[in-house]
C-alpha cells in the first residue's frame, strides 16, 4: 500500500508532465507582460518575526464542507505562530472570479488565497501574484512536492516562473445512485450507452425524480470540457497546426445528446445551477446521477450514507481511450501583501504533509505532498484508488488544457458559459456553440504563440 501511494503521485505527475508539454511555457519562455517582482528572502535586517501581524486569506469555494477545516488549520497555525493572526474570508463560488478581479483592479487583494488553476495565467498577466521561487527554493520541505508537479505549475505562466502551489487534486467523476440502478435492473454507467440509458430509465418526473442534473451555471464549461473529451476520446485540445478540436463531429454528437436531456430528464433549474445546487439535487434524492469531482464525496456520505451511491470516472470512448482532466487547485501569495514572509509561512504550512492529510481527508480529494500520499486515508478511499487506477491505465489520456492562455478563463466564463445556457434553452445551436468555442481558442492560441516569439 505504501508503493500504491507513490504510484498515485507518479501517475499524476506524469499526467501533469504531459499537460506541461502542451503549454509551451517553459523556463526559457519570455513573458508578454512585466513579470512580478520576486519577494525578498527573509533576513534579520528585513524581517521582524515577533511583530504582531494580521494576514487575510481568501477561500474561493467556501461552504460547510470546506470552511470548518480551513478554520481548524488556521487555528493550528496561529497556535504555532501566536504573533500571526489569519482572517478567513469565504468568497462565494458563484461570483469568485469576479470578486478577485475587482480586488486586483482596486489593489485590495488578500495576502494568501486559494484559486482555481485556470485563473493563474490571467493573474500573472495582470502582475497580481508574487513569484514563489525564492521561497520555495529555501523551503525545507520542497522535496516532498513532486518535481513534475512543480514543473507543471511553472508551465501555467508564460515566463515559466513559480506563482502557484497546489495542495489538493482531483478528477471528474459520475456520482450515481446504486440503489436506484439495482432496483431498476440497470447496469452501472460505465459505458456511454448505459450512461444515457440509465438517465432515461431513472427519470420519473411526476414523482420529482430526474435521471441527471446538468451544471448550467457558473463553472459549467470546466465540467462540460471533461465530458465532451471523455465521450469523443480526443486526446488533444489543439492539433499540431493550431486547430481546436472542440468542434469535432464526435463532440457535436455528444452535445446534441447531452443538451437534449435538459428539462426532459433534468430539473428546469439546471440552466442556472452551480455546483452546490447540482449536488443538492443528488443529495436530496431528486436526481439519479451527477457529474462533479472527488470533492463532493463527503457531502454525499452525510446525506445518503455509504450504501446508496458510488462513483465512476467517466467511461472510455468507443475508440477504447479514456480521456481525463486532472485538476490541482491551490494557493497564491498576492504581490501587494504587506507581510510576504508571514504570508509564505502560512502558505507553506498549508502545503505541509500534516495539513494536506487533514485537509484532503475532510474534503475527500488527493493530496500533493508525497508523505501525505502514504496516509491511511489515501490507501482506504475507494474513489481515490479508482482515480489512481485510471491514471495508471495505458489507455488513459490526460488532456492538455491550455490553462497557460491569458484569455482562457475570460473565454470560458464570459463567452462560453452564457452561450451554453443559450444552447440549453434552444437559443443557439450546438454547431454554433462549438464553432465559437473553437474560433476563440484558436485566436487566443495564435496570439499567445506570436507573443512568445517576440
Amino acid at each position: 500500500m505504501y508503493k500504491k501511494g507513490l504510484t498515485v503521485m507518479m501517475a499524476i505527475g506524469l499526467a501533469f508532465t504531459l499537460t506541461l508539454a502542451g503549454c509551451s511555457g517553459g523556463q526559457n519562455g519570455s513573458s508578454t507582460t512585466e513579470p512580478s517582482k520576486a519577494p525578498e528572502k527573509q533576513s534579520e535586517a528585513t524581517s521582524k518575526p515577533q511583530e504582531n501581524v494580521t494576514l487575510t486569506f481568501w477561500d474561493e469555494n467556501p461552504g460547510p464542507n470546506r470552511t470548518p477545516f480551513y478554520e481548524e488549520l488556521i487555528k493550528r497555525f496561529e497556535d504555532q505562530n501566536p504573533h500571526i493572526k489569519v482572517e478567513y474570508v469565504g468568497i462565494p463560488a458563484s461570483s469568485n472570479k469576479q470578486k478577485y478581479d475587482v480586488a486586483i483592479a482596486a489593489n485590495d487583494t488578500p495576502d494568501v488565497a486559494g484559486i482555481n488553476m485556470v485563473w493563474l495565467s490571467d493573474f500573472v498577466a495582470k502582475g497580481a501574484v508574487a513569484e514563489l521561487d525564492p521561497y520555495f527554493d529555501a523551503w525545507s520541505e520542497k522535496d516532498k512536492i513532486s518535481a513534475n508537479m512543480i514543473d507543471f505549475d511553472r508551465g501555467l505562466s508564460a515566463d515559466g516562473k513559480l506563482y502557484y502551489l497546489p495542495h489538493t487534486m482531483f478528477l471528474d467523476i459520475l456520482w450515481y445512485r446504486t440503489d436506484w440502478v439495482k432496483d431498476a435492473g440497470l447496469n452501472a454507467p460505465d459505458t456511454w450507452d448505459d450512461f444515457f440509458k440509465n438517465i432515461e430509465q431513472l427519470t420519473d418526473i411526476p414523482n420529482n425524480r430526474y435521471g441527471f442534473s446538468i451544471r448550467g451555471g457558473g463553472g459549467s464549461i470546466n465540467q462540460l470540457t471533461s465530458m465532451i473529451y471523455a465521450y469523443s476520446g480526443i486526446g488533444e485540445y489543439f492539433t499540431a497546426d493550431g486547430k481546436a478540436t472542440v468542434n469535432d463531429p464526435k463532440v457535436v454528437e455528444f452535445l446534441n445528446k447531452y443538451v437534449a436531456l435538459y428539462k426532459k430528464n433534468t430539473p428546469v433549474s439546471d440552466v442556472t445551477n452551480g455546483n452546490k445546487e447540482m449536488n443538492a439535487n443528488f443529495d436530496t434524492s431528486t436526481t439519479a446521477m451527477i457529474q462533479h469531482n472527488f470533492g463532493s464525496y463527503n457531502d454525499h456520505v452525510t446525506n445518503l450514507g455509504t450504501d446508496k451511491f458510488a462513483g465512476l470516472i467517466p467511461p472510455k470512448s468507443d475508440n477504447g481511450k479514456r480521456v481525463v482532466v486532472p485538476v490541482a487547485n491551490g494557493l497564491v501569495l498576492f504581490k501587494d501583501s504587506k507581510h510576504p514572509e508571514e504570508a509564505w509561512k502560512f502558505l507553506s504550512f498549508l502545503m505541509s504533509a500534516e495539513s494536506q492529510t487533514y485537509w484532503n481527508e475532510n474534503i475527500a480529494q488527493m493530496p500533493t505532498n508525497t508523505v501525505s500520499l502514504q496516509s491511511d486515508y489515501v490507501k482506504n478511499t475507494q474513489h481515490i484508488q479508482q482515480g489512481a487506477q485510471v491514471l495508471e491505465d495505458p489507455d488513459t489520456i490526460s488532456l492538455k488544457l491550455p490553462f497557460y492562455l491569458p484569455d482562457y478563463t475570460k473565454i470560458t466564463t464570459q463567452q462560453l458559459e452564457p452561450d451554453f445556457q443559450k444552447v440549453l434553452t434552444d437559443k443557439m445551436t450546438v454547431e454554433s456553440f462549438v464553432k465559437g468555442w473553437a474560433d476563440s481558442m484558436e485566436q487566443a492560441q495564435a496570439e499567445y504563440i506570436a507573443a512568445m516569439k517576440k
